[in-house]
């Protein structure tokens, strides 16, 4: 007999053939383990369904447009949550409401029955469930709920569902508002002292005395105040999805604890504390813009061009909502996507497609890079400043190129570059496509213009820069003098220059705003710190009849320093208070230092060393930066040198330069022209 064939397996081929016996192996295991727990299952018929069928399911929408309704059963206090999930195609016409609230600690330590199967949530969901559903003996709640009505842990459906947030809160008949439980019970007073606001800013004598006592109000108790403080304070004001499921036209509806308030009647309140009453709101530290800045900002149509402008601005929006909170860095983009602005009509298409297998840096870029090839403009770059505080790493430690805004980290104060205000590089197009991106699109090209150098900047502006009690206001003053440090015209005479250097500090209308002589030291420096254009637009938004101009503004600015600064800090033979007691009538110190405090908080007062421009700049400028103007820019901008490359920059932030707000090429030496600047 012939012995049998002996096959001689290589090292590799026997470890592979053993790994997949002992796969095999575990296999059979498996199955018999499994058909083990199928017989013991059968046959305790003790146990519960929702045991036997442990958590639910979720079934995968198929349809492009389809979501799901939670159907909430009525019940009593104690009794359990239970419901069903049903399926619905978003923009048919049927009635259900949408829930907006904080998902809270990330623990689904609480419990919902769908079906019968257990379906875990947060407990600030269950609470809001409790509250809202129907009494025992009353119709279900038909209500959309992203953290049942989406399942959470699949990145393909949660792409998809966010598409159709925006139109799932806009279709709803009603928008219910969890703000939380109430333990202190804060809710009641709050409510309360909005329309007691609503009823003082309604009646013109009452309004008026307000007015007349400095904003005291001192007849709503300071409790009130507290609670309505509290109230702005809540963590659903800063949820980066809030904008997209309240600003909406849909009725809406607040709950805070047992206490509940209709949703304009509680941002009509604010609005007219906001317009009507800032040094009201000032004293008792309200932050009323957490309310108003979120009313009907996904459908609202301004009348007003430059309002309008900057609605068109997706980019405008992500400002707007930078201060807001997100578990998921990404959500700082897609949760605007619902907005008008994030739709490009001649691609018909969105400006980014919300994607959750892509990183954040990746989403980041995209979106930086999209913004400047279909906006036109560079609102993109007046993003980028932030109030110069660290940055945490991004997620996998990938860094972005210095002209891509941070979304996740974006703390900065409100952009100067608001959409429209203005026009420095006289042109609103940009020129930037594709092809103005080198380096894997790491570097953007942009056409521009290098205005002058960084001499001298100052420490950053705070909040208390403004307050006559704060050792603060100095900054204001050392910023003065600043400007002082190199006088537009000599002094004739040796007693004249003793006396310019006794009052070189102090506030005076001699000197002129060295880039242009028609105008004042002062008054180019009471621009730089409170814009007139942004004097304006607050003055028409508080409905006043006669919006502030150039001299009224001037002259505002100075009441202001009157309020600030001891007679002493003004100079005694050129007194710019002078100017104000023969225009008493249209002077505002009070809304001024309310522009003021806006525009220079987490900013810096700079002096370039050639020109002398004044500038309000980013808190990580540095001497030797550059202020330069790009075609398509709002506004001037800051650059560094890159140490790495002399011929490239690293982007820095935007700048207010009085002079070169408005089609500044004209105002600059002749023969200037746009030159390409690569920007790492």
């Amino acid at each position: 007999m012939a012995e049998p064939i002996r096959i001689a397996f290589s090292p590799g081929r026997m470890t592979l053939h053993s790994y997949a016996q002992e796969q095999e192996a575990r296999e059979r295991a498996e199955a018999e383990q499994k058909l083990r727990d199928s017989e013991r299952l059968t046959q305790e018929n003790t146990l519960e369904s929702a045991v036997l069928a442990e958590f639910y399911r979720y079934h995968r929408i198929d349809n492009t447009y389809g979501s799901r309704l939670l159907i909430l059963n009525p019940g009593d206090k104690g009794d359990k949550l239970t419901g069903r999930l049903q399926s619905f195609s978003v923009g048919q016409t049927q009635e259900y409401k949408a829930l907006s609230y904080v998902w809270g600690e990330p623990r689904f330590t609480d419990m919902i029955f769908i079906e019968g199967k257990r379906l875990a949530i947060t407990d600030s969901l269950g609470a809001a469930l409790r509250r809202l559903r129907p009494p025992a003996g009353q119709p279900q709640l038909r209500i959309w709920i992203d953290q049942v009505c989406i399942n959470q842990k699949d990145t393909v459906e949660r792409s998809q569902q966010v598409r159709l947030m925006h139109t799932i809160f806009k279709d709803a008949s009603q928008v219910l508002v969890w703000l939380g439980a109430d333990p202190a019970g804060h809710a009641s007073r709050a409510f309360q002292t909005v329309e007691a606001l609503r009823s003082i800013f309604d009646d013109r004598l009452l309004s008026k005395l307000c007015k007349a006592k400095g904003g005291n109000c001192d007849w709503i108790p300071a409790e009130y105040w507290k609670s309505l403080r509290e109230l702005t304070k809540l963590p659903w004001f800063r949820r980066a999805w809030i904008p997209q499921e309240i600003g909406t036209d849909t009725d809406a509806l607040v709950y805070w604890g047992s206490e509940k308030i209709q949703w304009e009647t509680l941002h009509g309140g604010m609005r007219q504390l906001e317009t009507q009453g800032w040094e009201l709101k000032k004293k008792h530290k309200v932050d009323v813009t957490a309310v108003t800045i979120l009313f009907r900002r996904f459908s609202h149509l301004s009348t007003d061009k430059t309002a309008a402008q900057a609605r068109r601005s997706f980019i405008y929006q992500l400002c707007l909502s930078a201060k807001n909170v997100a578990t998921d860095p990404r959500d700082y983009v897609f949760s605007q996507l619902g907005h008008p602005s994030a739709w490009i009509q001649t691609e018909e298409a969105m400006i980014i497609q919300p994607d959750y297998d892509n990183t954040v840096a990746a989403v980041y870029h995209e979106i930086a890079i999209r913004a400047l090839t279909t906006d036109s403009t560079l609102m993109v770059l007046n993003a980028v400043s932030d109030n110069g505080e660290a940055r945490p790493p991004l997620p996998g430690g990938r860094s972005l190129p210095t002209w891509v805004p941070r979304w996740d980290a974006g703390r900065f104060a409100n952009v100067i570059g608001f959409p429209g205000r203005y026009n420095t590089s006289g042109s609103r197009r940009s020129g930037i496509t594709k092809a103005s991106f080198e380096d894997g699109y790491e570097t953007l090209v942009a056409k521009g213009l290098i205005v002058d150098v960084i001499g001298n900047v100052m420490t950053k502006f705070t909040s208390s820069s403004f307050n006559p009690d704060s050792s603060k206001k100095e900054f204001i003053q050392a910023a003065w003098r600043l400007c002082r440090a190199k006088p537009a015209a000599p002094q004739s005479s040796t007693r004249d220059k003793d006396k310019d250097k006794t009052e070189s500090g102090k506030f005076t209308t001699q000197g002129v705003y060295k880039p242009d002589i028609t105008i004042s030291a002062l008054k180019a420096f009471l621009d730089t710190l409170a814009p007139v254009a942004r004097l304006t637009h607050l003055s028409s938004r508080a409905s006043n009849p006669s919006p502030p101009n150039d001299t009224s503004a001037y002259h505002s600015g100075i009441a202001a320093l009157g309020k600030l600064f001891p007679a002493s800090s003004f100079s005694t033979k050129h007194d710019p208070r002078k100017l104000v007691a023969a225009n008493a009538e249209k002077v505002n110190p009070a809304t001024w230092i309310q522009v003021a405090e806006d525009h220079v908080v987490h900013r810096c007062f700079a002096v370039s060393k050639e020109l002398g421009f004044f500038a309000l700049v980013p808190p990580t400028t540095k001497t030797g930066d550059v202020l330069c103007v790009l075609l398509g820019g709002e506004t001037p901008y800051v650059l560094r040198s890159d140490p790495k490359d002399a011929n490239r920059y690293l982007f820095v932030g935007e700048a207010y330069v009085p002079g070169l707000m408005e089609d500044s090429v004209g105002l600059l030496a002749s023969g200037s022209e746009f030159k390409r600047l690569r920007i790492r």
